[in-house]
């Protein structure tokens, strides 16, 4: 997806996370903007996308030229002690950064974020997090092997040694980040730390890549993945319940039937694309 060329867009940021990936380098590319990180030449661009956090001096370069900002907040507060905090701490980050910045519009990953960012009175899009491009399809293998997750194991928590000693007493392995979500039976996304920005800001990247690839989940109850299920989702928010999920998927016709909801129900990179660019045009600065 190109834009027409009415607007010359830059997206930047200070980092090199996961975030910065998605929607820095693959998103940024697919609306066809200039994306550089912490971007040092700014002077004639229409308007720059800042994704997750920025650096002071490139804020400042921005403003110095006139260059108008939206602020993608995904995954932006600071972490892991973040994902901790109650409603009220998350919204005077929240408060702070947007007087700092001073966005003409707001990117948010869940539309329980998007109620929280009505206050500040600019436009806020709800943009949940495309699949990873080119994923292999699940084989969905008759006997469970692998259980899986994808990312930083420190926000499994108490989940990690659960996962464990349940896979081990199928004998079933558990693997941290494999290489692709084909080599696992089941991916798990689980975290630890349950507060206010977990469960209602955080984006639904791991859902999203479990529909991409068609690979039987189980999910923890936040709002970016019960906002993007359109179905094959396993639900469990207590370790405890890990016997009851394991039991039911790991037969392979429900492992199948999931995958095949999963997969109908993913989010491309054109679409999520198609409608960022449409929103970006529309916005009057």
């Amino acid at each position: 997806m190109q834009l027409n060329g009415k607007m010359k867009l830059l997206v930047t940021s200070r980092g090199s996370s996961g975030s910065w990936s998605i929607r820095g380098e693959q998103l940024g590319s697919a609306i066809g903007a200039v994306v550089q990180k912490n971007a040092s030449a700014v002077r004639g661009f229409d308007l720059a996308i800042l994704v997750k956090r920025s650096r002071a001096d490139l804020l400042h370069r921005l403003r110095t030229v006139g260059v108008p900002i939206v602020w993608d907040i995904v995954d932006a507060w600071p972490q892991p002690d973040g994902n901790n905090w109650g409603r009220e701490t998350c919204m005077s980050w929240l408060r702070q950064e947007v007087s700092e910045i001073k966005p003409v519009g707001l990117v948010a990953a869940t539309r329980a974020m998007v109620e929280d960012c009505k206050e500040f009175g600019v436009p806020v899009l709800c943009l949940p997090h495309h699949s990873r491009p080119d994923q292999r399809l699940n084989p969905i293998r008759d006997i469970v092997q692998a259980v899986g997750y994808e990312g930083s194991v420190g926000y499994l928590g108490y989940w990690k040694d659960a996962l464990e000693l349940e896979c081990g007493k199928r004998d079933w392995r558990f693997l941290i980040n494999p290489h692709s979500l084909s080599e696992l039976d089941i991916v798990v996304a689980f975290r630890s730390m349950r507060g206010y920005a977990a469960q209602r800001w955080k984006s639904n990247v791991k859902l999203a890549n479990a529909q991409g690839s068609g690979t039987p989940c189980i999910m923890n109850t936040e709002s970016g993945y019960q906002e993007t299920d359109r179905g094959g989702v396993f639900w469990l928010d207590e370790p405890n319940d890990l016997p009851i999920a394991f039991d039911c998927l790991s037969k392979r016709e429900r492992r199948k039937q999931a995958a095949e909801k999963l997969f109908e129900s993913r989010i491309t990179i054109e679409d999520t694309a198609h409608r960022y660019s449409e929103w970006l045009h529309q916005l009057k600065f």
